[in-house]
């Protein structure tokens, strides 16, 4: 109902109009094919949180072992291993719209025969292997493709916002998924999630099929083999001290500390004894945390201090996951998942905004596989972590992880002390299109290709 009132209006893309929206939280809202996209991407996010909560309680109700929540994760990490670089080459070669198109029709399959499976009562550990196979899948190849695509058509006036969005999409969609999955369970059973996860889906296709601009990195084809440009975005982004520092800042925390989410349906069930419905609470808690924590960073987006901001923000949310891990009651715990949920929307957001106005865009959708092979990386740790708290319990388990998140990045921060530097320029040609030069953080560095040093 909301496609076809947007579709009435029409806005042009004009510098009226984006004044107009200037200073605002939702600025980047005024460029048309950015809101379809984030429309499409905020209606397929839900759908995704929905999917989590069913199918971890699914999970672990089947199994009753924390063990086969990890083989779950590590399922969906594989395809994502093997595909995410390259379609981080792919988005830089091709339509980067038909590329999310094909990862949501994906999903949207995915999520209809898990709902039938789950409706017949003929679902069984297998199916949930086989899904999450297909969902890191779906995931690989959109990623880079949404992630680069949102700056394009934002363009350099509005990157910041853009990613200061995204987040707030995101982190909106984490609140409301596991609320409405919660309902769901309780009222319609285990199979509706996956129903309106398929639906949400369709949804964002619509979304997706609407915009209009193209979504080629740039008017000349790239040349070579994808093998060939792989290793050329990989010797840009090695070349430069600036991306890969936050990259290195940004994998710490997603090895060390995404544990906790794994361990949700065990605090849920054996801990705190909450049920399906307070796991849904946990993961809202999460949510509301990282929603006021997206709109704490969109107010910062302007701030020279983003590597400080960075680095805080990072040892944050080490220590709300070790308070997690020793709440004794649910509104610790929520208090608690509250501070880790708006630490880790502040790191992401600051680190995004750096690597995307240091990348140009022709390098931006291999840039952004390599961000998210950092996340790739986070299930590594599933496997022995879920066997470890099988052994000793989730809360032993969860403490440890927060005191490593906090140790480990005040030693990087700490060796690293460029992280606390900053210079403003302007980096509109990393951006690609669109707008007039845009603030940006300059850097010197003496890499191939690069003239950046490490951002704050």
């Amino acid at each position: 109902m909301l496609l076809p009132w947007f579709k009435g209006q029409h806005v042009r893309e004009t510098d009226s109009r984006a004044r107009a929206w200037a200073g605002s939280t939702f600025a980047a809202l005024a460029v048309r094919d950015f809101r379809y996209l984030w429309l499409g991407n905020f209606a397929s996010q839900i759908g995704v949180w929905i999917q989590m909560i069913a199918q971890g309680w699914l999970a672990y109700d089947l199994t009753g072992s924390a063990t086969f929540l990890g083989a779950v994760a590590v399922a969906r990490a594989v395809p994502s291993l093997i595909l995410t670089l390259p379609s981080g080459v792919l988005a830089d070669r091709l339509d980067r719209r038909w590329m999310i198109l094909s990862s949501q029709t994906l999903s949207m399959v995915n999520a209809a025969a898990l709902a039938w499976l789950v409706g017949t009562g003929t679902i069984a550990p297998w199916h949930l292997l086989a899904g999450s196979f297909l969902t890191g899948a779906s995931h690989s190849l959109n990623m880079p493709a949404r992630q680069a695509l949102g700056p394009q058509l934002a363009g350099a006036r509005h990157l910041a916002n853009a990613v200061a969005l995204n987040s707030i999409s995101f982190n909106t969609s984490r609140v409301l998924g596991p609320s409405i999955a919660g309902v769901l369970v309780g009222v319609l059973g285990l199979s509706s999630c996956f129903v309106v996860q398929a639906v949400g889906q369709a949804w964002a296709i619509a979304w997706t099929l609407a915009i209009r601009s193209s979504g080629r990195a740039s008017s000349q084809p790239q040349r070579g083999s994808i093998w060939t440009n792989l290793v050329d975005g990989i010797r840009y982004m090695a070349g430069s001290r600036a991306i890969t520092g936050l990259m290195i800042v940004a994998a710490v925390p997603i090895l060390l500390g995404m544990v906790y989410i794994q361990l949700m349906p065990v605090f849920a069930r054996d801990v705190l004894g909450i049920g399906p419905s307070g796991l849904a609470m946990l993961m809202s808690a999460v949510g509301v945390g990282s929603m006021a924590g997206a709109f704490l960073a969109a107010a910062l987006s302007n701030h020279d201090r983003k590597g400080r901001i960075l680095v805080a923000s990072s040892v944050a949310f080490g220590v709300g996951i070790a308070l997690f891990a020793v709440s004794p009651t649910l509104q610790a715990a929520l208090v608690a998942l509250a501070l880790v949920g708006a630490a880790q929307a502040i790191a992401l957001m600051m680190n995004q905004t750096l690597l995307n106005l240091i990348t140009p865009n022709e390098y931006r959708g291999r840039m952004m596989s390599v961000y998210m092979m950092t996340w790739n990386i986070e299930p590594a740790v599933f496997l022995p972590a879920g066997w470890l708290t099988d052994t000793i319990g989730a809360p032993p388990v969860a403490l440890l992880s927060g005191t490593l998140v906090v140790i480990t990045v005040l030693v990087i921060a700490t060796r690293l002390r460029e992280i606390h530097e900053v210079r403003p320029a302007t980096a509109s040609a990393a951006v690609g299109h669109r707008d007039s030069p845009a603030p940006a953080l300059a850097v010197r560095d003496s890499g191939r290709g690069a003239d950046h040093e490490l951002l704050s």
